[in-house]
């Protein structure tokens, strides 16, 4: 019985450093408050509770035991990376303690060791319910997408002082010496196809190059695809002002924790509807933009990018308008397409949709869960999404 104390003992630890470490600010009722503040210390005071009564140590084994011979076996066969090979033999090890427990019992009943198998199998079960990527709730406008053209190729055009370039994945646009460079591609760089932790399985999807660059009307289009996405671009010139508009196809539901829609970089002086950018994820509180209680928010970050959240500011829903070293940039569609739910991994009703900021790098994501802890994912809904970068230089 030593044993089976340690054991329990150092699962103890375990379970009330992960408990803590959660992130909170979840309503009660969801299922993200269920997996981060019921399971965890439900863990944790099972197996405290073994190591203080000999009757109950039984009823911790099997629980523990069950519950991680379901979760091994879930992570073990649905994995595809190293970490998940190594809950292969963690469930081996899983079954095994229950196997020895069960040696070990008489002459107690049994029926303590069944019973507490049968709900920690249960708990595991509620656990990766609870953990899995929840339904999509991003909002694709839908509509046809245009077909390929068949225009002579050309990857560049100026006018009025600015210049656009077309080169792989970016739409380069020049003015008064200075160069921004947008990624109007959807990014998926962290996926999880069954919608498990991305650490347990993992692809990257990324934007396809733009494969097609044909003059029509005053600009350029382009056209590129890959496994995940069709895309389709314009990008034209009026009044000084750059209009990339894109139409990407999502083929089907994709489930991903690290993602983005449209990607900026520009160096300078920033801001959000006039309020400064000053930190970002490279600095111990980050700044980021997202949806929470209905309107779209200007938050900083406790600690890195985890909550609580402080509010620098917060607007009716609409599409933000950055300033960068005096560019007006805004991503048209963004706030009506994203995903306005609460994000699993943040807490405190932080939205799966978000604006962020890495150094001079900045990422509009559709759904995301890169604000928080984890490697949760959440799922982009198939359909046409219609997103336009408006660029105004000084």
């Amino acid at each position: 019985m030593a044993a089976f104390r340690i054991g329990l003992a150092v699962h103890a630890l375990a379970s009330f450093a992960y408990w803590i470490a959660q992130p909170r600010g979840f309503e009660v009722a969801s299922r993200s408050f269920l997996e981060h503040q019921v399971v965890a210390p439900v863990l944790f005071a099972v197996s405290v509770g073994g190591l203080l009564n000999r009757r109950a140590a039984w009823i911790s084994v099997g629980l523990v035991g069950g519950f991680w011979i379901l979760s091994s076996a879930i992570i073990a066969v649905l994995g595809s990376t190293l970490p998940s090979r190594l809950f292969w033999p963690g469930l081996a090890g899983s079954i095994g303690l229950v196997v020895l427990a069960y040696r070990r019992i008489r002459p107690d009943p049994s029926g303590l060791l069944t019973g507490g198998t049968v709900v920690g199998i249960a708990l595991a079960a509620l656990f990766w319910f609870a953990t899995w990527a929840p339904p999509a709730t991003t909002r694709p406008l839908g509509g046809e997408m245009p077909s390929d053209t068949k225009f002579p190729p050309v990857s560049s055009f100026e006018s009025a002082g600015i210049r656009v370039t077309i080169e792989g994945e970016s739409v380069i646009v020049e003015s008064g010496g200075r160069r921004v460079f947008l990624r109007p591609g959807f990014d998926y760089s962290s996926v999880s196809d069954r919608g498990l932790w991305t650490i347990f399985e993992f692809r990257s999807s990324f934007p396809p190059a733009w494969t097609s660059r044909s003059a029509w009307n005053g600009g350029l289009t382009l056209w590129g695809e890959n496994e995940d996405f069709v895309a389709s671009g314009h990008v034209r010139l009026q009044d000084r002002t750059v209009h990339l508009r894109c139409r990407t196809r999502v083929k089907k539901e994709i489930a991903s924790h690290l993602s983005s829609v449209m990607q900026l970089d520009f160096a300078g002086e920033a801001t959000v509807e006039g309020i400064p950018w000053r930190l970002d994820h490279s600095h111990e509180r980050s700044e980021f933009v997202a949806f929470r209680n209905g309107r779209l928010e200007f938050l900083r970050a406790s600690s890195q990018e985890k909550g609580p959240f402080e509010t620098l500011g917060s607007w009716e829903i609409r599409d933000p308008q950055l300033t960068i070293d005096g560019w007006k940039i805004k991503v048209v569609g963004w706030a009506e397409q994203g995903s306005h739910e609460a994000s699993p991994s943040a807490g405190w009703g932080v939205s799966q949709a978000a604006l962020e900021r890495a150094g001079g790098t900045y990422f509009w994501s559709l759904a995301s869960t890169s604000i928080g802890r984890g490697w949760h994912t959440v799922r982009t809904a198939p359909g046409v999404y219609v997103l336009e970068a408006v660029l105004t230089p000084p």
